[in-house]
């Protein structure tokens, strides 16, 4: 298959020009993408001061020694983004899931996979139960690249490949009323309010909803989708500050199992066909969050922080797919050269979890260095249940070519393979920034873990309890005013779940270097991070070649390459981000799969350029206009590599017009109409998905 080669990518997304608009948003705003002061609450106060609250102190991130990348609102709005992974587009190393991929999948940073947290605290559970399915309750995303583990884990212990942090819209003392309505192709629909009130000088809520239904560029696939997050906020002082949030998600849609790798360009088969029985019942997924969070300043330079949350989720997927390992297509399984053996299966699950999270955050000197001390202690408990229901003995052949194949998805299979599980966090954590002088920082942490397993499968499992060392340090050198060097080491701990094999699995180990300069160039509005990285990953299950269907922890892994996040913003009127990463992911070590093979839905090259240009005086004050390419090269499906995709070059275009409070917007994907696949991972099977053809939405919006 075709590769885009660097030059090319490059060449490719130097072609973008200008990006768009921005809804009234009710927190002050830059009016750029660059993150403003952030603190935990999710306040700015300043154009130019990065600070982010995945960091969990007051420190610029010019001085932390890690790839740090944020999404502000700003950013969202003028890209028009709707949903997670259009947001991750725009970062380097990252690899979005895609919203209909509903099984087991997570997001992928520096070829690992990365944990989604909200409001720095985790969700145990997959893309499908952590995505909000809307960005529309999201007020910035903040990507960590490389293990967090010193400050951030639970459920199953600490992030692999990197962290990604929603924080929710809150409560902020202000009153305000904000509106969308937005519609467009796929039969696109939503509606979407956005109310705060200030109550009383120290107390204030806010209401964000949303309701949307589309269909799919998949046919007969229809998605719909609601969101209603309350928010408290009670502040009887300036010291005191205690948030309470309410978060309840639904999403529902025809599952879709992909298309097989193998009918990839065959003339004979239609890709945006569903593949699957038309009409097995809907996958729901529902979310059901309550947290609360307390802030108090003992004193200056002592902060208390106090973070709970429980959470429940029910998941009940109902399938119809090929099961390539066992039923292979065409005359393998005595079939013709399009047709595939189908099996139908459900998978109901559910989550209960409780997560605590109390430290206390000390800012002092101790003559020439300054320190900011963090400590505290963190609980996690999550109780995971589920069943599996496969019918393999009515298996069904599917002709992909025949308009006309199609099976029952009835009667729905029985459920056995009963799973009870458990997995519970208990950690200590301590760190220190301290300032040598007046250019050196460095970073020294430390994170004990006591990881416990419990899983039971048919009277079968292993409860297990762990200990875990997990340190981190790094260095930070600010060459100039505006520009620092850095360097970082860190390790993670997570535990293996979901493995069959003769022994109980230990904990997944990870290793991650890094290095590389950031920017924040105020004068010139340049900033950024460029980075060099290698990640490491061992006790990776890999199969057991000595006994059927069964796992040993042998297997290792290594991500390395180079990234770059720049944004450019000379002037209010003008924005410009460019990201570019390069990724070598590959298998080190492993009894089946050989040794070199790179890892799944890893391209070596992607990378987005976005620019967008706002009128801000004269006849065409309020009108806005902007584009973007993604650019990827081609990656493999599944281990062992087998297919895999080309590379694709993928542009995208928004405009919009603001007059007072209403503003109204268009945005145009996939403008060139190119056609492409993209992996999609289905029990880690051959399967692809076609990329959205050239689609349109308008956006109505207001806010008083």
């Amino acid at each position: 298959m075709n590769r885009i080669s660097l030059a090319a990518l490059l060449a490719a997304t130097a072609l973008a020009t200008p990006a768009l608009a921005q809804d009234k948003a009710p927190e002050p705003e830059t009016g750029g993408w660059t993150p403003g002061n952030i603190t935990v609450t999710g306040t700015r106060d300043s154009y130019a001061a990065d600070e982010a609250s995945v960091t969990r102190t007051p420190v610029p991130l010019i001085e932390v020694p890690q790839s740090i990348q944020v999404i502000t609102s700003q950013l969202i709005k003028d890209q028009e983004l709707v949903t997670l992974d259009e947001a991750l587009r725009n970062v380097s190393g990252v690899v979005p899931s895609l919203p209909s991929e509903i099984v087991l999948v997570n997001p992928i940073v520096r070829g690992f996979e990365a944990e989604i947290f909200t409001d720095g605290l985790i969700g145990y559970g997959d893309t499908a139960v952590i995505d909000p399915g809307s960005l529309w309750n999201v007020e910035r995303i903040e990507v960590a690249k490389g293990p967090t583990s010193t400050l951030f884990g639970g459920g199953i212990g600490s992030p692999v490949g990197g962290l990604i942090n929603l924080v929710s819209k809150t409560a902020n003392g202000k009153t305000f009323l904000d509106g969308r309505l937005r519609a467009g192709s796929f039969e696109t629909y939503s509606i979407a309010a956005d109310a705060g009130a200030a109550l009383t000088d120290s107390l204030s809520a806010r209401v964000v909803a949303e309701y949307q239904s589309s269909d799919d560029n998949i046919d007969v696939v229809e998605i719909e989708r609601l969101l209603i997050a309350p928010s408290v906020r009670f502040a009887p002082s300036e010291d005191t500050e205690i948030v309470g949030r309410f978060t309840y998600t639904r999403i529902a849609q025809l599952e879709y199992a992909g298309l097989p790798a193998i009918f990839v360009g065959d003339p004979r088969v239609d890709p945006e066909r569903f593949t699957g029985a038309t009409n097995a019942p809907d996958t729901e997924v529902e979310n059901l969050t309550a947290q609360l969070e307390w802030t108090q300043r003992l004193s200056n330079g002592l902060t208390f922080n106090l973070r709970g949350r429980r959470y429940e989720n029910d998941f009940r997927e109902f399938a119809s797919s090929p099961f390539l390992a066992f039923f292979p297509c065409g005359a393998a399984s005595g079939l013709n050269a399009t047709s595939c053996p189908q099996i139908r299966a459900q998978l109901p699950a559910s989550i209960d979890e409780w997560t605590v999270d109390g430290s206390l955050t000390a800012e002092f000197t101790t003559g020439a260095i300054s320190h900011v001390v963090l400590g505290g202690v963190q609980w996690d408990r999550a109780d995971y249940d589920a069943a599996i229901g496969f019918d393999l003995f009515n298996v069904e052949a599917f002709d992909y070519a025949d308009p006309a194949s199609d099976f029952d998805f009835f009667p729905i299979p029985a459920l056995s393979g009963f799973n009870t599980n458990r997995y519970e966090t208990l950690a200590a954590y301590v760190q220190d920034q301290l300032t040598i002088g007046a250019r050196l920082h460095v970073l020294a942490s430390l994170r004990y873990s006591r990881l416990g397993l419990t899983e039971f499968v048919g009277g079968a499992g292993n409860d297990e309890v762990y200990h875990e060392w997990d340190p981190r340090v790094g260095v930070t050198f600010d060459v100039t005013e505006g520009v620092s060097l850095f360097a970082g080491y860190a390790t993670g701990s997570r535990l293996s779940i979901f493995f069959n094999g003769t022994n109980s699995p230990v904990p997944e180990r990870s290793e991650s270097w890094e290095g590389g300069v950031k920017f924040a160039l105020r004068d010139t509005g340049l900033s950024g991070t460029i980075a060099a990285f290698r990640l490491d990953r061992t006790n990776v299950p890999t199969p057991d070649p000595g006994t059927f269907f069964t796992s040993i922890q042998t297997g290792a892994q290594r991500s390395e390459g180079i990234e770059a996040d720049l944004i450019y913003e000379p002037s209010p009127a003008f924005s410009l981000l460019a990201s570019y990463g390069y990724s070598d992911a590959r298998v080190t070590a492993d009894t089946v799969i050989p040794v070199g093979s790179r890892l799944p839905r890893v391209p070596d090259h992607r990378g987005r350029i976005a620019a967008r240009y706002r009128f801000l005086e004269g006849g065409m004050e309020g009108l806005e206009l902007g584009a973007g390419v993604t650019a990827a090269s081609d990656s493999v499906i599944a281990l062992p590599n087998g297919a895999e995709v080309d590379g694709y070059v993928v542009a995208d275009a928004q405009a919009s017009y603001t007059l007072g409070g209403v503003r109204i917007g268009l945005r145009v994907d996939n403008l060139f109409g190119a056609e492409y696949f993209v992996p999609y991972q289905y029990f880690a099977q051959d399967v692809v998905r076609p990329g959205n053809p050239r689609s349109a939405f308008v956006t109505l919006g207001f806010g008083f």
